[in-house]
């Protein structure tokens, strides 16, 4: 529960945080800053009027589309000559028009006005004002214009009393939308956080039961993509420990049998001798073969199992050279000619005549002949096996059985040490059950391609490719 409340609360402050930076963000540039912003705003509409009545001043075209223009940006204004005679005047402000009432009544407010167009780099000016008899904040701006008839000065009234009630409307409007944001975000964030946390606790559960060993467990989906592909992914990544769990108890159990049983004969053998057959030589002589055929099957179990584990280790290393792959073959079955002659078991050989390839030869010796003890173990009643050898880009060798075939669920396993189809564990009779796996671990370590094809009913056919060097088609 500790998982679950931190994920909830994280993911809610997280939205919250997210929240309170978008609203400050507001109060900031509509409170903070909407005053400069509003005005610069003012100042510019303010020289636009004044633009106008320059170009009205120097064309002489003083019309009335200039006072429209001023009654729209609610400003007012005069022109004066240098001598301070007012020249012209428009008024869109009434009593609030500062030029109005103070300048224009008023000789040293224009002559001061005029001093400071004048004395400006840029020949003009904006001047902020408060008007205490109507307590408003105002603006005034001044402009020489230098004309051939003489210089004229423009000043601009415009007041920014406006500005100051809207910043307190949108301030006790901010006031109620915070509230309102803030309770319907957090009312968000807690559901949403729910919504999201909610797969991540169940897979974190999941998680916990299979670290616990129970692989029956299951991964749910979710409406995110990311979560359902990483549920899969857990789910796939427990079937296949449950498969090697399948497979440890396996190669505990089998192993446990292919030792306990020779040990159980050893012994039982071994105190017949001292008990019974002491003073009896045919029968002493048969018991010590059994012990002693029994020993050797713990020693072929040790040796298979260390040279298996020597392999997966990549502790080996291999001698890779050029070798005639059709002499192999000929003498890997060779090998087990007693054994086919006492089986009556027909292996046919399809082939080249010479054919080399690159490998170690040895060890590839090692994988042949683990393919025909395996075929021969699972022959079909027609008693025949085929060996093939077919040549392309590479060189690919095969060996078929028609016995009971694989099913095709446990084909990817049959690699595996102790692996079986058959889960009513048997004694090898012949080998120790770790043909294929130490064929499969040889050929891995050659990085060769290398399977198995198999019908259930119809045999099967286990392959694997070499690089080819040369093949002869005719012997010399």
């Amino acid at each position: 529960m500790k998982f679950s409340s931190r994920i909830r609360i994280r993911t809610w402050f997280y939205f919250i945080l997210l929240t309170v930076g978008i609203l400050g963000t507001l109060w900031i540039f509509q409170i903070v800053f909407i005053s400069s912003y509003y005005r610069d705003t003012k100042v510019g509409n303010v020289r636009m009027v004044a633009d106008e009545m320059e170009y009205g001043i120097l064309n002489n075209e003083m019309d009335v589309d200039i006072q429209i223009m001023a009654v729209r940006n609610n400003v007012c204004a005069v022109i004066y000559n240098a001598e301070g005679t007012l020249l012209y005047q428009v008024d869109s402000v009434g009593l609030g028009c500062y030029l109005t009432q103070r300048v224009i009544k008023n000789p040293t407010n224009v002559s001061d006005y005029i001093q400071r167009a004048q004395e400006s780099k840029t020949k003009d000016f904006v001047l902020p004002l408060e008007n205490i008899q109507l307590n408003q904040s105002m603006l005034v701006y001044g402009r020489e214009v230098v004309a051939d008839f003489g210089n004229y000065y423009i000043f601009l009234n415009a007041t920014l009393e406006p500005l100051d009630s809207t910043v307190n409307i949108l301030k006790d409007q901010f006031i109620y939308v915070t509230i309102a944001v803030f309770f319907l975000s957090t009312l968000f964030a807690l559901l949403l956080s729910s919504r999201m946390a909610r797969p991540i606790i169940n897979m974190n559960k999941s998680a916990q039961k299979l670290a616990e060993g129970d692989y029956k467990v299951k991964f749910e989906n979710s409406e995110y993509g990311e979560i359902s592909q990483l549920a899969e992914t857990l789910n796939y990544a427990t079937e296949e420990l449950g498969k090697m769990d399948e497979l440890r108890k396996d190669l505990i159990a089998n192993v446990s049998h292919d030792i306990k049983t020779p040990l159980t004969m050893i012994k039982a053998y071994t105190e017949m001798i001292r008990d019974l057959s002491g003073n009896n030589p045919k029968k002493r002589d048969e018991h010590l073969e059994v012990i002693l055929t029994e020993v050797n099957h713990l020693d072929r179990l040790v040796n298979d199992m260390t040279k298996l584990s020597q392999l997966q280790s990549k502790v080996l290393e291999l001698d890779v050279k050029e070798f005639d792959i059709v002499e192999l073959l000929d003498h890997s079955v060779n090998l087990m000619q007693g054994l086919i002659q006492q089986e009556q078991i027909d292996i046919e050989v399809m082939s080249y005549p010479k054919v080399i390839v690159k490998g170690d030869e040895v060890k590839i010796g090692q994988v042949i002949y683990n393919f025909v003890n395996n075929a021969i173990k699972h022959i079909g009643p027609d008693k025949k096996v085929l060996m093939q050898l077919l040549v392309d880009e590479t060189v690919r060798i095969e060996v078929t059985d028609h016995g009971e075939g694989i099913a095709e669920e446990d084909l990817p396993y049959i690699w595996d040490r102790y692996y079986k189809v058959d889960k009513h564990y048997q004694r090898q009779t012949m080998g120790t059950g770790l043909g294929l796996a130490i064929a499969g671990a040889i050929l891995d370590a050659h990085h060769a391609k290398f399977g198995v094809e198999s019908k259930v009913g119809e045999g099967s056919t286990f392959w694997f490719e070499l690089p080819l060097v040369k093949v002869y088609e005719n012997e010399s």
